[in-house]
């Protein structure tokens, strides 16, 4: 096995378009936006708005899945408000309805469905959840671009991220779209933010230069095995501030032309993996699409973030990932655990993780592949070789 190595994620930050100073963005006719400091700090922001909108008699509380990024759970413990974690549905990247519901309390001011890899959640029945509630539905569209509410409004808030690893790579911030009609009510709170632009310097050019370097197949490989680097690594970290950050001028253009010119490889890897649903795995992207016999369903976005499937058990999962990797295909078990189980996630959710059962098993037997710009077709037919080589 050589040293170089595909990356599991991560796209290349784009240089800006020059001369651009209006953004034509696909939720203009719903939502305004508002740009901050990280993606985190853009769901806290609408957790923050939540609590405001709808007074707890308690404790504020907001229900999350209970697989996810720490990041959710940051996010909700920044506004004093509790998170409550939910299971998901079986084999599934989405939470249980009726969990959902029956978590529900006179606290409950939201509800946080987050998009998972380019498979979006249900929306249009959490939005029926969320309305008899009479509480806030927030989109998480961290890992997919455009958000499922652009065209249509579901969410009263949608979160983005444009950090690495997320599907328009800005090395940071993020933003918080709020639908037309709440952003008026939410103005004063927004504008009692601290504010801070960030220019296309030298130093900025430099770092851009740098991070799309070690992107490369012969760097990622060499920074892997350094283990104090944490590459890989999923930890809770604690949101320090919400400020508002204007992107550099032309960025954020330059990013959603680069994303609308992507390749799409997640068709390529549906066709060559397709074998393996015969012996009992799932390619996610498919089993999420069949919108025939699963209502409510939005399709996943033409281009995911990273190719998910549920191999059969644990024990297939984990051989399938050393020999993929072995390979020099950079396969993730994405965040590896269910979140009460995640390092430093636990002040934070005091619950038994086998209460979870379903997001337990999720974690359990998912694993990720790359679907980035510099995966070619080699790369895929190298991963169906490994995978359904194993039979």
């Amino acid at each position: 096995m050589g040293l170089s190595k595909l990356r599991p994620v991560g796209s290349r930050v784009p240089l800006p378009t020059v001369g651009t100073s209006v953004i034509t963005a696909p939720w203009t006719d719903h939502y305004e936006s508002t740009f901050v400091n990280s993606g985190t700090a853009a769901l806290s922001l609408a957790v923050k708005l939540s609590v405001d909108s709808r007074k707890a008699p308690q404790v504020p509380e907001v229900i999350i899945s209970a697989y996810g990024c720490p990041d959710l759970v940051a996010a909700v413990v920044a506004q004093g408000a509790r998170p409550v974690l939910v299971d998901m549905a079986e084999a599934r990247p989405w939470m249980n309805l009726d969990a959902v519901e029956n978590a529900l309390t006179d606290n409950t001011v939201g509800i946080v469905a987050a998009g998972f890899l380019g498979i979006p959640e249900r929306l249009a029945a959490l939005r029926r959840v969320a309305d008899k509630a009479g509480i806030s539905l927030i989109e998480d569209s961290a890992q997919m671009f455009p958000p499922a509410s652009s065209g249509n409004g579901l969410a009263d808030y949608v979160v983005l991220s444009f950090g690495r690893g997320k599907p328009i790579n800005l090395m940071g911030g993020g933003a918080l779209l709020i639908r037309q009609g709440m952003a008026e009510q939410s103005a004063d709170m927004v504008a009692e933010l601290p504010r801070t632009k960030v220019l296309g310097s030298s130093v900025w050019l430099f770092k851009r230069w740098l991070f799309n370097f070690l992107l490369t197949r012969p760097m990622y490989g060499v920074m892997e095995r350094f283990s104090f680097l944490g590459i890989g690594q999923t930890v809770f970290h604690p949101l320090e501030s919400i400020s508002r950050q204007v992107p550099v001028d032309g960025l954020l253009h330059a990013g959603m032309e680069g994303y609308n010119n992507r390749k799409d490889n997640s068709s390529a890897y549906s066709e060559v993996l397709a074998e393996l649903t015969r012996q009992g795995w799932a390619l996610l992207p498919v089993a999420c699409s069949d919108g025939a016999s699963l209502k409510n369903v939005d399709r996943p976005s033409s281009t995911l973030l990273r190719y998910p499937l549920l191999a059969p058990s644990r024990k297939i999962r984990d051989k399938a990932l050393l020999e993929l990797n072995r390979n020099g295909i950079g396969a993730s078990t994405f965040y590896g655990k269910a979140l009460p189980s995640i390092e430093g996630v636990g002040e934070f959710v005091a619950v038994d993780v086998q209460k979870f059962p379903g997001a337990c098993d999720f974690a359990e037997r998912l694993i990720t592949l790359p679907t980035h710009e510099d995966v070619c077709t080699r790369d895929i037919h190298a991963v169906a070789e490994v995978l359904l080589g194993q039979y």
